[in-house]
């Protein structure tokens, strides 16, 4: 039959030279001092970024939603304006018990100030009404002229007025 014959592998060592070595050390060694840099500069870059997007989406919220905010104060003041109508319609001589007075409309409320006869002229009211919806204010001022004879209640003016 057939004869194998098997011999254990042999291995050769090769002799490695000092520059050899020291090549491999440096070049293991300092590989990492140039990826470092390459590394840091992108992530910062990725975080600044991101940081700007924060801040650029910050300020859009913030100025539709300062509108928003300033919207609900105007209706509020409307609404503080309108009840003020309503309660020197019921009674003519109407002078609210705390001047002002508070009116609560749902999250946002009106501060409602009525002066007879010495703001706006004999048999006229003058309604300040200011509204405030969180960090926003907007006032209306109003005069109403109430004939004292008839008790017919006319609205002569309504307007925005700066705070």
């Amino acid at each position: 039959m057939f004869h194998v014959s098997c011999s254990p592998p042999t291995l050769k060592v090769l002799p490695v030279g000092r520059q050899v070595r020291r090549a491999s050390k440096f070049r293991f060694r300092n590989g990492g001092v140039a990826v470092l840099p390459v590394i840091l500069l992108i992530g910062g870059l990725i975080a600044e970024i991101g940081i700007a997007g924060v801040f650029i989406a910050y300020y859009l919220s913030q100025s539709s939603f300062g509108v928003k905010l300033s919207e609900e104060a105007l209706a509020a003041a409307q609404s503080g304006t309108q009840d003020a109508l309503l309660r020197i319609v019921r009674d003519k001589n109407f002078n609210p018990s705390p001047n002002p007075y508070t009116l609560n409309v749902g999250s946002y409320s009106a501060q409602i100030t009525v002066c007879k006869d010495t703001c706006a002229g004999a048999d006229k009211f003058q309604i300040d009404s200011l509204g405030v919806s969180f960090n926003k204010q907007r006032k209306i001022r109003a005069i109403i002229n109430v004939h004292n004879l008839t008790g017919e209640v006319k609205l002569e003016s309504e307007k925005e007025t700066a705070l």
